[in-house]
């Protein structure tokens, strides 16, 4: 299969791209991407180690990369990395805006500063990646920008989280608002809404039986998601085979969000 021949595509929040380690859907997105005929994918992340490493692997296997440092907030930082990516491989098909952190505390308990940091990165910075990155599209011909959103984005959460799931549902916006605006100069721009996954991001979750029991008992496909799972969503919706799709929020969640999960602890039996 080849649906990325000749692509380019970057990333951010990707440096888990290092499959002799524990992989996020970003690097199975990236790993998946070549495998289908990408010609060259930008990785970006702060986690510089973990990328760089990541970089190696897929040059081991032939694939065209490179990696930089990005903080999503800052727009001269965003206008170097485009430059470089520009000189090296000429042009941006794809751009995959995953770079989000997650505030631990309820809304009593946050702080002003951590509640903006959350903001900056999981909106800020998917704004200010659009606004550039399109430029160079349209100018090319279009292109499809993919955000990772969250099933919390559709949900209240009392616990922790609340600045999480308001930038992850103010992305949803914006996405549409994205697709609008740039429809006219052929660029897509779709939302994927992951569930609970098991990645380097969650891992602490899923380490905790009882965090890890207590989820999986609400999703009615009965398991956590799997990285796969949301790079198969990723890739479909930058790929043309979503080529008719825009401004759509794509829930990749085992069905908890189509409602409340009743689990019978003693099933009818066929006699009853």
């Amino acid at each position: 299969m080849n649906r990325f021949k000749d692509k380019v595509i970057m990333l951010t929040g990707a440096a888990a791209c290092n499959p002799k380690k524990q992989m996020g859907f970003a690097g199975e997105t990236v790993w998946r991407y070549f495998r289908e005929g990408g010609s060259a994918a930008i990785i970006t992340d702060v986690q510089d180690i973990l990328g760089e490493e990541s970089i190696i692997e897929l040059s081991k296997s032939g694939y065209n990369s490179f990696y930089s440092h990005l903080d999503v907030t800052k727009e001269e930082e965003w206008e170097e990395v485009i430059s470089v990516g520009l000189r090296k491989f000429g042009k941006i098909d794809y751009l995959v805006n995953i770079a989000g952190i997650l505030d631990p505390k309820p809304i009593s308990e946050i702080d002003t500063e951590d509640w903006q940091n959350v903001i900056n990165v999981s909106l800020r910075g998917v704004f200010l990646g659009t606004k550039i990155v399109s430029k160079f599209m349209g100018k090319n011909g279009g292109g499809s920008i993919v955000n990772i959103s969250s099933m919390g984005a559709l949900n209240g959460s009392g616990t922790y989280g609340s600045a999480y799931g308001a930038s992850r549902s103010a992305l949803l916006h914006f996405t549409k608002s994205t697709a609008l605006h740039y429809a006219d100069k052929g660029i897509r721009a779709n939302a994927i809404l992951p569930g609970w996954t098991r990645t380097p991001f969650t891992e602490y979750l899923y380490n905790d039986k009882v965090q890890r029991d207590y989820r999986s008992n609400k999703v009615p496909l009965g398991r956590w998601g799997r990285p796969s799972d949301i790079a198969s969503a990723i890739l479909f919706m930058l790929s043309d085979d979503a080529s008719y799709i825009t401004g759509s929020s794509l829930l990749v969640d085992g069905g908890v969000m189509a409602g409340e999960l009743s689990r019978p602890t003693n099933p009818l039996s066929d006699t009853d």
